[in-house]
């Protein structure tokens, strides 16, 4: 196990230790291939110590890194891991952790994929909303969550219970039914495990709460089956019926400081039997009125109501490229996405003959195209996200290269898709024709996810190409240096084979220098965000 560093000044401090093992136990992990932490919230008491097991279940390498906030911000530690990212080349040796941040109170290694890293972290003693964060280059954006430091709140001051017998599918009517038993709970908790019953009985539990202060306060209720809540006789969150106890239903009452009654109804009809009851204040986080705890609360952590659906990532795996055919965000409805394995990927138009869109790190996750109806288009995964061509496509003859490039559509005109051939890695190379011209395209990635140098090398090989053919490579912003053309300050564009023109100051096409109508044209990108 590895301690953080504030963990070992604690400790060199001479505050008392307590063994991990005995520790609370809270889990992240990182989904494959969706860049993202599976835990966007989490809380603790202030001063308190817990065990951080960081599980990194993705492909790629990340981090975690806990931030003291900035007053009167919620930047989510953007401001941390832009700083990391100034590392450039020393980053990855430093785990992209710029040492002595003045934000940064604990953190991790940098995990490899399918590697675990346990902490023992203490909490900070001042309540609040401390941000966490990867900070591997481009992760941040999307990878970020909230430790929520607040006290526990408090409890009943008094609660009682009335034990009806019976079988219903709905909440009855108790003020109509007579109690099989009734009393007090000593421990001041809601609690169902009463005379050992396990199905076809209700319960009505009644008792006070105080609310410290004036504000807004909320009430989480989670049942199986039916329940009801009501606060000073108003019904707050109504879950009749027979259900599981899966949802943690969650609803704001704003109270005066003081007491306030609280009514709880409840029926099991049969199988599985479970109670959960909390309320939270303006300075007290999630405190349990119940004896059960809901499973989603047990290690420590309050999602919110945010957990994610899990995923359908698909990851390049044994040096082979992924190629997926649907609706791509950024292309026409025959892009063909292709992910290579050292996480670079694209996206080919086929029905514009362009290269539209390249990320870096994560591929696609395909949920949203098996679930439910399975429409839209979906987004890439990764980051270092850069739109090249937009809707145009990527061929047109051009009687003088300052003639009018053709307008978008979803099918260019004039050019057949003769499909791809895929070599040993399933790397694929397209081919198309127009008019007489006959096109390959290929991409060849370098570099690597881990040394965050990804680039590829896209190659266009014509035959019979008329001499006023010409490729629009990217538009947008550009700026030249040395003899390329940094695009929207995102990535740097080379093109050997051509005469290359940049148009109106936003458009850069090449003219291919051909002989006897066979030409190649090589276009080369790297990203400057390293």
């Amino acid at each position: 196990m590895r301690l953080s560093q504030l963990s070992l000044s604690l400790l060199a401090a001479g505050a008392a230790v307590v063994r991990a093992d005995d520790l609370p136990v809270v889990e992240i992990a990182t989904p494959s291939g969706q860049m993202k932490y599976d835990r966007p919230v989490i809380t603790a008491k202030p001063g308190s110590q817990i065990k951080l097991v960081f599980r990194n279940n993705d492909e790629m390498p990340h981090n975690i890194v806990f931030c003291r906030p900035l007053a009167g911000e919620n930047d989510k530690g953007m401001g941390v891991a832009q700083d990391a990212w100034k590392l450039a080349e020393k980053g990855m040796e430093m785990g992209w952790i710029p040492k002595d941040h003045p934000r940064i109170w604990a953190h991790s290694k940098l995990v490899e994929a399918h590697k675990v890293e346990e902490m023992v972290l203490k909490v900070p003693d001042e309540p609040g909303i401390y941000p966490y964060v990867c900070t591997f280059p481009g992760h941040a954006m999307a990878m970020n969550g909230q430790l929520r430091v607040a006290a526990a709140g408090p409890g009943f001051d008094d609660v009682s219970f009335r034990l009806y017998l019976g079988e219903w599918s709905e909440l009855p009517d108790f003020s109509k039914l007579k109690p099989h038993r009734e009393g007090p709970l000593p421990a001041k908790l809601v609690d169902i495990q009463l005379e050992g019953m396990t199905e076809h009985f209700g319960l009505v539990f009644e008792g006070t709460v105080t609310a410290p202060e004036d504000g807004n306060y909320r009430f989480l209720l989670a049942s199986d089956d039916g329940s009801r809540l009501f606060v000073d006789g108003k019904q707050v969150i109504d879950h009749n019926g027979i259900h599981p106890a899966n949802d943690v239903r969650n609803e704001g009452v704003a109270l005066k400081a003081g007491p306030h009654r609280v009514r709880l109804e409840y029926f099991e009809s049969a199988g599985q039997e479970e109670l959960y009851l909390a309320w939270a204040g303006p300075k007290f986080s999630e405190t349990a009125l119940s004896k059960a705890i809901h499973p989603s609360r047990r290690t420590g952590g309050d999602d919110g109501g945010q957990r994610q659906e899990p995923g359908m990532a698909l990851i390049p795996k044994n040096g082979e490229a992924l190629i997926y055919r649907n609706f791509i965000a950024g292309a026409s409805p025959r892009g063909i996405a292709v992910g290579y394995p050292n996480g670079v990927n694209v996206v080919f138009d086929a029905g514009r003959f362009s290269l539209p869109l390249i990320w870096r790190g994560a591929f696609l996750d395909a949920r949203q195209h098996w679930t439910d109806r399975g429409a839209g288009e979906i987004q890439p995964l990764g980051f270092g996200t850069v739109q090249l061509t937009g809707d145009r496509p990527g061929l047109a003859q051009l009687h003088d290269s300052t003639a009018a490039w053709p307008e978008g559509g979803p099918r260019a005109e004039g050019i057949q898709f003769l499909g791809y051939q895929l070599d040993a890695k399933r790397f694929p190379t397209f081919r198309y024709r127009m008019g007489e011209a006959l096109v390959t395209e290929r991409i060849d990635p370098a570099g690597d996810y881990k040394t965050s140098d990804e680039r590829l090398t896209r190659t266009l090989t014509l035959a019979h190409a008329p001499a006023d053919l010409h490729l629009r490579v990217a538009a947008g912003s550009f700026k030249e240096e040395s003899g390329k053309w940094v695009l929207n300050g995102a990535v740097r564009i080379g093109v050997e084979g051509g005469s290359v023109l940049l148009r109106n100051g936003g458009e850069l096409i090449v003219q291919p220098a051909l002989v006897n109508g066979a030409g190649k044209v090589t276009v080369s990108m790297e990203w400057l965000n390293r």
